[in-house]
């Protein structure tokens, strides 16, 4: 029933009314399904149309007018049961509010809004099993067991994301707005060739896992010139969840995000934790991030297995975050766990690179942490500046983020093979510790490195490091530019540095560090 004349499917020749709280689900679907047919455009007028779930299927563009919302229902027994990827497994869970499934060239586009009515799911979140209703805890009762994989039913993780598109190909969307989900705001799984551009997300800071854009084992995927205020991690990328994850073995790669705007939430560009099927080839560029917990993130711990590789994060300006630079591979488990054996579990994070980054206002200046039977590997920092002397505050943090803070305002550095910084600036309190911290590390290279305050810590430690090269470096007015300790840490490494740098290094009695200067 297309305009004469025209490929345009106008949702109100099926019947759909505006601004009713009658369901316009089968007046939709019917004109999504017959421009499925014919390929074309699926025509939302000016105006609030109520809809149980939908799809979109081939060669379709939906359009969304200016003014024009879809708001899902707020019913449980209005979402079918569907098969999908839900943190990391693959199981079954409530059917997605817009599903773009298994399809091929399909556009999201106008200045429209799909609402999600996350209220009515959140509700539900965390709530005692006894306080369901029945039909709902027997829908999740059912998940329980036939997933199989996850033991807490009042946990409900399977909430339906707002917008999911799943093994489809040329995917766009444009100029939209995507807002409160019940659970992931938008999630690309399984798909390529997805490019995401001047669209808005936005979910309230307390919508329990509300992330913004999750990339999950997707590939060829392009975020550009995008608004983001989630309340959890503001772009997310996966790939699948320990040994399940390493045996699907579809990893998230060739994935741009550019010119992105993100505003609150756990973290503006989050790696894992579920990266069991391998991260690589990323690039973030030229994005702002602000008020949010941690900027760039990338998070594992043992059992995930998996590659996070070839990674680069340039000309990003963060303020008033918690942590900018964080790689953790103890994602809730102690930090002083003792080393364990090596096998397909053991992750692996190398080649990550962070360049003409300016960091404002944050509390602590960068948190690295490899596992100690597997050191990660290649971490850079080139035209970095951080001024970490924001107050800490981790109380309001989960416990897998406070792990971040236990070494205060400066950087802290443990189980990495090789690390460098040139030309790094990084601002700490001046009663503070030391402005970078390394322990049980292979090789560190410092070139340049500006600490403006003179303090009465080190502003370099080092405990058990192999090989350390400084260069281009000052000594501070006042205590050691450098203080090395442990009966691991051997060579000190001075060349071309200002002033007699060579006499601002101390070596503790449990060393036997040797100092070489060029």
């Amino acid at each position: 029933m297309a305009v004469p004349g025209t490929d345009r499917f106008d949702i109100r020749e099926y019947g759909a009314i505006s601004d009713s709280e009658d369901p316009d689900t089968d007046a939709i679907q019917a004109a999504l399904d017959e421009c499925a047919a014919a390929g074309g455009t699926v025509y939302v007028p000016n105006g609030t149309y109520v809809t149980a779930p939908l799809r979109v299927g081939d060669d379709t563009t939906l359009h969304l007018d200016a003014g024009a919302t879809l708001r899902f229902v707020g019913d449980y027994d209005a979402f079918p049961t569907v098969e999908s990827r839900w943190e990391g497994w693959d199981q079954i869970g409530f059917h997605p509010c817009l599903l773009v499934d298994g399809v091929e060239n399909v556009s999201i586009t106008g200045r429209g809004t799909i609402d999600g009515n996350g209220a009515y799911w959140w509700q539900f979140y965390d709530a005692p099993e006894s306080d369901l209703p029945d039909g709902l805890r027997e829908r999740l009762a059912e998940f329980e067991e036939r997933n199989d994989k996850q033991d807490d039913v009042s946990s409900f993780t399977h909430r339906p994301p707002l917008f999911q598109i799943a093994e489809s190909e040329n995917v766009s969307v444009s100029g939209v707005t995507l807002r409160n989900s019940p659970f992931w705001n938008t999630h690309v799984v399984y798909s390529e060739n997805v490019t995401l551009h001047d669209v808005n997300v936005e979910n309230p800071a307390d919508a329990p896992n509300g992330d913004g854009i999750d990339i999950d084992s997707s590939r060829y995927v392009r975020i550009s010139d995008t608004y983001i205020n989630a309340g959890d991690d503001a772009i997310c990328i996966k790939s699948g969840k320990n040994a399940e994850g390493r045996e699907v073995g579809e990893p998230a790669s060739q994935i741009t995000v550019t010119n992105c705007t993100v505003e609150a939430g756990h973290g503006g560009v989050v790696i894992g934790s579920e990266m069991s099927g391998d991260v690589r080839d990323v690039t973030v560029t030229n994005c702002t991030f602000t008020d949010t917990d941690r900027g760039v993130r990338i998070k594992t711990q043992r059992d995930r297995g998996g590659v996070v590789e070839d990674l680069r994060f340039d000309n990003i300006v963060m303020r008033r975050i918690a942590c900018p630079f964080v790689i953790n591979g103890y994602y809730f488990t102690p930090l002083d766990s003792d080393p364990e054996p090596v096998d397909e579990g053991t992750p692996m994070v190398r080649n990550v690179s962070f360049t003409n980054i300016t960091a404002r206002e944050v509390e602590t200046a960068g948190f690295f942490a490899g596992l100690p039977e597997r050191y990660f590997e290649g971490i850079s920092f080139r035209d970095v500046q951080i001024d970490a002397t924001r107050p800490l505050d981790a109380t309001d943090l989960d416990p897998a983020m406070a792990y971040d803070y236990e070494q205060g305002h400066g950087l802290f550095c443990k189980s990495i093979a090789d690390i460098s910084f040139t030309d790094v600036r990084i601002r700490t309190p001046e009663s503070d510790g030391p402005a970078m911290r390394f322990e049980e590390t292979d090789d560190v290279t410092i070139d340049g490195l500006r600490v403006p305050d003179s303090r009465a810590a080190p502003v370099v430690s080092l405990t058990d490091v192999g090989t350390t090269r400084v260069r281009g470096c000052s000594p501070q007015a006042e205590g050691p530019f450098l203080r090395a300790s442990g009966a691991d840490t051997d060579t000190i490494s001075l060349a071309g540095n200002h002033g007699s740098l060579a006499e601002a290094v101390e070596v503790d009695d449990d060393s036997e560090a040797t100092i070489e200067r060029s």
